[in-house]
């Protein structure tokens, strides 16, 4: 997705080469497809001034595209007023990892995404110096500008998108990131989600809001029991409901089932209230798993049991049971 028009700063940091024999990787560095700071990805600055900023997380509540957009605009230094927001398609090899699961979207795209915003602000400062014939040393950057004290002189982001446009990106081990005093988004409270009107007013597009041309639509029938499996079925009745396009029994997972989906039927119909309609019609016998036992009432009874036999200490720090019998009112609970 491009982004930006006509003389728009867009930039590149490019990746090392990893070799074969390389040590484990941890972190960020073991994702799958990996991570870019790329901001031709990320970012783009057009000449009046506005900064696109694309994100390639998924958004499911936690914020991830405003908290990552702020991420490179405290570091570019731009006004947050004037930064926008867009979804980046799902493609990993274009934008690195995009699999949007265990709270590692911050942890792992604090620093690439700081090292994009850092990258862009280096840039305009370099631009700027050749505008105003100063040394760049002399320049500062903050507020949508970069400023030359000296001078009382400054050139808004968008007057220097162009020329900054021109330069080399600077090489990551020499992009320099702000000290933490000079953050004034990451870690503050009270910065409103860019996200936070549409959400409100529910003109916000979520996945469930894509359409394609030609575009059918599915339920499932899922086994009610884990382990379970489809044994037979009748779809006369479903494929009887208005919309219904097809029928489609889905694979059986294999032992242990883990990520798979699974199995069931799938009704594909021309709009999801038919699709859901059919699948209450279908007529499934589903075979005996292992786990048609399993009661919900038995097993919490028994990790009740386990929790209250005394456990192995790992750690043992203060005096726990000497401060609680010296307490005036103490609060238990089981979980």
């Amino acid at each position: 997705m491009m982004l930006g028009a006509g003389s728009g700063l867009v930039l590149a940091l490019s990746l090392p080469a990893r070799a074969a024999d390389a040590p484990p990787k941890y972190g960020r560095d073991a994702q799958e497809q990996g991570w870019r700071d790329d901001p031709r990805l990320f970012v783009a600055l057009a000449p009046d001034g506005t900064v696109t900023i694309t994100c390639h997380r998924a958004e499911m509540g936690q914020g991830i595209r405003s908290s990552l957009a702020m991420v490179i605009t405290d570091e570019l230094g731009a006004d947050w007023s004037r930064v926008r927001l867009t979804q980046a398609e799902g493609d990993e090899e274009k934008y690195g990892n995009q699999n949007t699961d265990g709270s590692r979207s911050m942890r792992h795209w604090l620093m690439p995404m700081r090292r994009c915003g850092a990258a862009m602000r280096m840039m305009l400062e370099q631009a700027a110096a050749a505008q105003l014939g100063v040394p760049a040393a002399e320049l500062s950057s903050g507020g949508h500008k970069v400023s030359h004290a000296k001078s009382g002189r400054s050139v808004d982001y968008g007057a220097l998108a162009a020329a900054a446009a021109k330069l080399a990106v600077p090489p990551r081990d020499l992009v320099k990131l702000k000290d933490d005093s000079a953050l004034g988004l990451i870690g503050h409270e009270g910065i409103r989600s860019l996200d936070f009107v549409p959400m409100t007013m529910g003109t916000a597009q979520y996945g469930i809001d894509a359409t394609m041309p030609g575009m059918v639509y599915a339920a499932v029938a899922r086994p009610p029991v884990l382990g379970s499996k489809v044994a037979s079925f009748d779809a006369t009745a479903a494929k009887a409901v208005a919309g219904v396009i097809d029928v489609i029994e889905l694979p059986a997972p294999v032992t242990p089932p883990m990520f798979q989906p699974l199995g069931g039927i799938a009704v594909i119909a021309r709009n999801s209230w038919a699709a859901m309609k059919g699948r209450d019609a279908l007529k499934i016998d589903w075979a005996a798993s292992p786990h048609d036992v399993y009661d919900s009432e038995a097993y919490r009874a028994r990790s009740l049991e386990i929790a209250r036999k005394p456990g192995e200490v790992y750690r043992s720090r203060g005096d726990t049971t000497g401060t609680l019998a010296k307490s005036a009112k103490t609060i238990s609970a089981e979980y």
